[in-house]
């Protein structure tokens, strides 16, 4: 299984931070203890040593904010960046070993029976994806987005230079993302896809001269 707190010290270079990277014992069983859970060995343990770091877990999604809440049959360990969709993890699966991160874009709906959840990913590869995207989207030192809406702005060929110069992640892969990492996650890039189409691509690193780097290897023009 793949392990994302190794990964996410990596990308966010966190091996010698010099404040408390993560939130205390007392606090996470206090919660435990007050929605009457215990929560899956993967995010106790994520909580343990990356919880308290700001960039990484509310600098653009929410992800592991203490108290974590519960909604119906599920435990809520996450918000989007625009308050519309919450991701949770089913009651019934936290004592798996990597249970299985679900979303619900209904979350607010009246009735408990109309919430609508989908899966997303297994929650130890939903981590690692949720510290790329936060990371792209500002989490890291250095990082740019583009998006096309005309068919042009992103180049046709760029997931085949991706693969020639970084490797996928493909435990992360979903039908319209694609996750990459290069120089042991150094540097990180996410490619949006629309059927086989790049629509968008980000890009980010903790280390300013990867990033400029793999910008220029990859030709891509990002606006000031």
């Amino acid at each position: 299984m793949l392990n994302p707190i190794s990964a996410i010290k990596l990308l966010y270079q966190l091996e010698n931070h010099p404040e408390p990277l993560g939130v205390s014992q007392a606090m996470i069983e206090q919660n435990e203890q007050a929605l009457r859970v215990q929560l899956p060995a993967g995010l106790y343990h994520y909580l343990l040593a990356l919880g308290n770091i700001a960039s990484l877990n509310s600098g653009f999604n929410h992800l592991g904010l203490l108290p974590l809440e519960r909604l119906g049959d599920h435990l809520v360990i996450g918000k989007t960046c625009d308050n519309d969709g919450v991701w949770g993890i089913h009651v019934d699966d936290l004592k798996q070993l990597n249970p299985m991160v679900q979303m619900s874009r209904n979350f607010d709906a009246i009735e408990q029976s109309e919430i609508h959840w989908f899966d997303e990913l297994p929650l130890a590869e939903f981590l690692l994806a949720q510290a790329i995207i936060n990371g792209v989207n500002g989490g890291l030192k250095h990082h740019a987005q583009i998006y096309d809406f005309d068919g042009i702005t992103i180049p046709q060929d760029l997931e085949q230079k991706l693969q020639s110069l970084a490797s996928e992640i493909t435990e992360l892969q979903q039908p319209h993302e694609r996750y990459f990492q290069a120089e042991d996650f150094g540097v990180v890039m996410l490619l949006g896809m629309d059927e086989s189409i790049p629509n968008a691509f980000m890009i980010g690193s903790q280390n300013e001269h990867k990033f400029n780097d793999y910008i220029h290897q990859l030709a891509i023009g990002f606006a000031n």
